[in-house]
């Protein structure tokens, strides 16, 4: 983005910009993943992410898709909505606004007089009930909960452990490792590398937290999570040794087990429309899905008198 391009008080979102992220997304918590703190750095810095304060409103703005993120605080009116995504459109033509709460489609249906509303399965979030993951109940769970106890056997001094920053440097080799292993390529993969990249080099400066499995003093799974609402967390990676069976489910049931004490719910992100991905997150029975609605400004958005 050229600074020809870029729209009069929008800014770059930096790592120095954590604090005011946390002081507006602790008054205004928001389900969808994309509203984390480490979210918006990691992956923010991948897509250029950039931001303004709009009427006293935190609004992101991805500038590679041109999304304009629903603004964080009070809700604005339908009009003033559209008079945004209006200003953003005269220096990103294709600019559209995305992640919109259903609260607010509910609570303001005249919207739908300005935006052209859809639903993206795809990028849905998986919320799980913290309890449920740690304790497995039900015929659908069984063969989950009979790998872990498979890898609790199989390895009965497997210990886990909290990342901390001396152990870095092993999460990332690990994960290459993995890469390597599963002969992973594709350029959503590499971008997930660079975020956990990005995550690992902010790592002390980020709301974020983390366990390894450790076998023998080798890594055998890992998971790195970070607080979504005062009541969820949201787990943003994990890795495991595909060569370890049971590694997968231990990871994913150790990482409940941390985050029980103190969340209710786990969000486990999305799918983004991968059908092995969305079977395996299924396969947990989500509590429910966090619904991704994104909008088109209409041509003619005035409303009917």
């Amino acid at each position: 983005m050229t600074e020809q391009t870029v729209m009069p008080g929008l800014n770059r979102l930096e790592i120095s910009h954590t604090l005011m992220l946390r002081e507006y997304l602790s008054k205004y918590p928001r389900e969808n993943c994309d509203y984390t703190i480490t979210n918006l750095i990691t992956w923010g810095e991948i897509y250029d992410n950039h931001f303004l304060l709009c009427k006293e409103r935190l609004v992101i703005f991805n500038p590679q898709y041109q999304y304009v993120y629903f603004p964080v605080g009070e809700y604005l009116t339908p009009l003033e909505l559209k008079d945004m995504v209006t200003c953003f459109q005269k220096y990103y033509p294709e600019a559209k606004m995305i992640l919109i709460p259903k609260e607010y489609i509910d609570e303001y249906p005249d919207l739908q007089d300005y935006f052209d509303i859809n639903e993206d399965r795809d990028w849905a979030d998986y919320i799980y009930s913290a309890e449920d993951m740690v304790e497995m109940r039900g015929k659908k769970l069984a063969k989950k909960k009979n790998l872990i106890s498979q890898f609790r056997r199989a390895y009965p001094n497997y210990k886990v452990m909290k990342i901390t920053e001396d152990r870095l440097p092993v999460i990332m080799s690990f994960t290459h490792k993995w890469r390597r292993d599963r002969d992973a390529e594709g350029a959503y993969l590499m971008t997930e590398l660079q975020a956990i990249e990005n995550t690992i080099k902010h790592w002390n400066q980020l709301p974020v937290d983390g366990i390894i499995i450790c076998l023998n003093n080798r890594i055998a799974a890992y998971s790195i999570f970070s607080p979504q609402t005062l009541d969820m967390a949201t787990v943003h990676f994990e890795k495991f040794d595909p060569y370890k069976k049971g590694s997968a489910q231990v990871v994913t049931w150790e990482t409940a087990r941390y985050l029980l004490d103190n969340y209710q719910w786990i969000n486990r992100e999305q799918d983004i429309g991968l059908a092995g991905l969305r079977h395996a997150k299924m396969s947990y029975i989500p509590d429910r899905l966090a619904p991704f609605f994104g909008s088109i400004l209409k041509a003619d958005s005035t409303p009917a008198t």
